[in-house]
């Protein structure tokens, strides 16, 4: 064996996750060998390529390289001959696992209405797939001549495909109509992690959707996918076809070689952790009083292995006294600029962690300002007034709630929930047991596509 046996070749690389999930793979099958990156200039890819062919078993290519390195080999697989992009070479062949990775990931149906967000890369492969599938295919990109030379890429492989290229997404949205039937494959970064408060389409647009497919992986869940989950969408985010795409490779490099399930399971959920470790996010969970956010906010920390904070705990360390005795001394508004002032603070940790907040603590004014200021995931725990009120019983210990009538209870829930509503980037009904509920937070902040 050679010092590097298998590598990635691309520019910038960053924060790839290709030698965790090759070690992994390679391991799972019990298989010896070392993947390394290869961060290099353009006029380097030639003297790499060639290194790479006699000193490896097989290296993987990522962009800008994909079409580039194609001139460099000996010849293509069938499937990376028709889309011109390679990011697999073994034996000096270029062969494309993007391709089987995400139609095995992102099944399509001939018929579907397919609308690919971007024209770069990974919308390539995903048109290709849509155009095999049989699919009526809509390109929108910010340049829309990307995408029209997209669509005659696709049209010169395969006559039959049916594709238009909106020029903008407005034009786009005259075709929709009311009927909940698109499926859209968003291949741009829009999302991508540290900027994971974007959307690359208007939450609107998702009532004409029957199912989402996010190939960004990093967060595991945007809030594109979160956003459709919360209305009940269908939805995917990219680790499948990453975790896939890699899987293939190792398999073209070592046919042989076997890789057992429970394995490649346990390979899944360490990516999906590592995840989690490499690009931070604040998971922050929402809600009235009695929704249950500090009981379910430990359930969830502990079944995703993450540190919790109580927010409240933390506002009564710094003070040295508890939140009625901060009411009953120094009046709601101190602690508001309290509260505010250490989950902002909170929010900038750069660490995973889920946040458990008071019932108050996104109601004031530019609340948004702070959460849209850092990596955060807004769960709202949904719960019903009757049960909240049997939960709170004469809501002893909480300072917003101690002397009010039922009715005035009711008013302050009434007020505050359309609030959380609009902040949430998911909203869960909170009235089962907390284990369920944060085993269903979990499952939606994760590689589950539906619940």
């Amino acid at each position: 064996m050679s010092a590097t046996d298998y590598g990635l070749i691309g520019h910038p690389l960053g924060h790839s996750l290709s030698p965790q999930i090759h070690a992994a793979l390679l391991a799972a099958a019990g298989l010896p060998g070392r993947y390394d990156l290869f961060d290099i200039r353009p006029d380097q890819l030639p003297d790499t390529v060639r290194r790479l062919g006699r000193e490896t078993l097989g290296f993987n290519c990522t962009i800008p390289y994909k079409e580039k390195v194609m001139e460099l080999l000996d010849s293509l697989d069938p499937v990376a001959g028709r889309i011109r992009a390679v990011n697999t070479v073994w034996h000096n062949r270029g062969y494309n696992t993007d391709y089987d990775a995400f139609r095995r990931d992102c099944p399509l149906k001939p018929g579907d209405k397919v609308l690919i967000l971007g024209a770069g890369g990974v919308s390539r492969t995903m048109a290709f797939a849509a155009a095999d599938s049989g699919c009526v295919i809509s390109i929108a990109a910010r340049r829309p001549q990307q995408a029209r030379d997209l669509a005659r890429a696709v049209r010169e492989a395969c006559p039959d495909a049916r594709i238009t290229c909106p020029e903008t997404l407005d034009a786009w949205r005259l075709e929709t109509g009311s009927e909940a039937r698109w499926v859209v494959l968003n291949g741009t970064p829009v999302g991508l992690w540290p900027h994971v408060n974007e959307m690359p389409l208007a939450p609107d647009d998702l009532a004409c959707c029957r199912f989402v497919y996010d190939t960004i992986y990093n967060p595991v869940a945007t809030r594109l996918v979160l956003t459709a989950r919360s209305r009940g969408i269908r939805a995917k985010g990219g680790l499948g076809m990453l975790f896939g795409q890699a899987l293939a490779a190792q398999k073209i490099w070592n046919p042989k070689a076997v890789f057992p399930e429970p394995a490649l399971a346990r390979v899944r959920a360490a990516l999906e952790a590592e995840i989690w470790r490499q690009f931070p996010l604040t998971v922050l969970l929402s809600g009235f009083m009695g929704s249950g956010k500090s009981t379910v906010g430990r359930s969830l920390a502990r079944q995703m292995n993450l540190p919790f904070v109580d927010l409240d705990e933390q506002i009564e360390r710094e003070a040295g006294k508890s939140i009625p005795d901060i009411f009953a001394r120094d009046g709601e508004a101190a602690f508001r600029s309290l509260e505010r002032k250490r989950l902002e603070q909170l929010v900038r940790k750069p660490e995973s962690k889920i946040l458990a907040t008071g019932g108050g603590a996104l109601t004031g004014p530019g609340i948004e300002t702070v959460l849209e200021a850092a990596p955060v995931r807004v769960v709202y725990l949904d719960v019903a007034p009757d049960e909240l009120l049997r939960r709170l019983g004469q809501g002893r210990g909480r300072p917003m709630l101690a002397g009010k009538t039922i009715g005035q209870w009711l008013a302050l829930y009434a007020e505050r929930r359309p609030r959380y509503l609009d902040l949430a980037d998911l909203v869960i009904d909170a009235a089962p047991p907390a284990e369920r509920v944060a085993s269903t937070i979990k499952q939606s902040l994760g590689l589950e596509e539906s619940l």
